[in-house]
């Protein structure tokens, strides 16, 4: 399994797409904090770095996750690999191990530069590091569950497009002041784990951060729980016809 960890962490910056995401996207996030306009408050220095966390994650993990685990399926890649010694099991973690760690890597060493150029620590760094890790997890599985109902690497633009326009869409609506939008908000891709690094940063997780915590954490429970629906229904070894 480690083995073919390698391999594709390798191929990653092989193909295009999964390349600009890996490296062009992090950089230019980067670049737009250090010489964007800084906040002075820590509670927006919160939002801001939780808007570009949930970009990053969107474009990147799930993005690649959705890209390669559909263009190994349909080269056959995924059905050659079963006639290894390796389990069903360890070819899927083989293949989606290196997303994950990438886009954890990438998270990491673009909070460590803003904090480096100027954003202040974390309040919570607990809270921060749970947001980043169920962030990134639930961004691959929902790439995954995405892969197994698009039928060609071409497709994936078309089938990856509404999650991320939902994602997108809760990002804002957890910005706003109607409690009514910032409910509906936590329920989008990925924007319970955003919520919790933006409160984790910019003042901790306290009593004023409920109920919005336990939403954001069971909605985040609800995608992992639907994209495990998918893959059980949809999972194909072979290339979809």
């Amino acid at each position: 399994m480690i083995t073919l960890s390698i391999v594709e962490l390798r191929l990653l910056l092989r193909r295009r797409v999964t390349a600009f995401s890996v490296v062009v996207v992090p950089v230019g996030l980067a670049a737009l904090t250090l010489f964007g306009q800084k906040p002075d408050d820590p509670a927006l220095w919160g939002r801001l770095l939780s808007t570009n966390f949930l970009l990053l994650t969107m474009l990147s993990a799930y993005l690649v996750s959705l890209t390669v685990f559909t263009a190994r399926r349909q080269s056959r890649v995924l059905k050659r690999l079963r006639t290894s010694e390796l389990s069903d099991s360890a070819i899927l973690g083989g293949v989606l191990a290196p997303v994950f760690v990438v886009g954890l890597a990438q998270t990491a060493a673009y909070l460590v530069f803003c904090v480096a150029t100027g954003a202040p620590p974390p309040q919570d760094p607990v809270a921060v590091v749970a947001g980043v890790v169920l962030g990134v997890a639930v961004a691959t599985a929902t790439g995954v569950a995405t892969a197994c109902l698009t039928r060609t690497v071409e497709a994936t633009q078309l089938t990856g497009t509404p999650v991320l326009l939902a994602a997108v869409g809760g990002m804002f609506m957890t910005a706003s002041t109607e409690p009514a939008l910032v409910t509906i908000g936590l329920v989008m891709p990925i924007a319970g784990p955003g919520d919790l690094v933006a409160r984790g940063w910019g003042g901790g997780v306290t009593e004023a951060a409920l109920p919005a915590v336990p939403l954001g954490l069971a909605a985040t429970v609800l995608w992992f729980a639907v994209s495990g629906v998918v893959f059980h229904r949809a999972f194909r070894w072979e290339p979809r016809a």
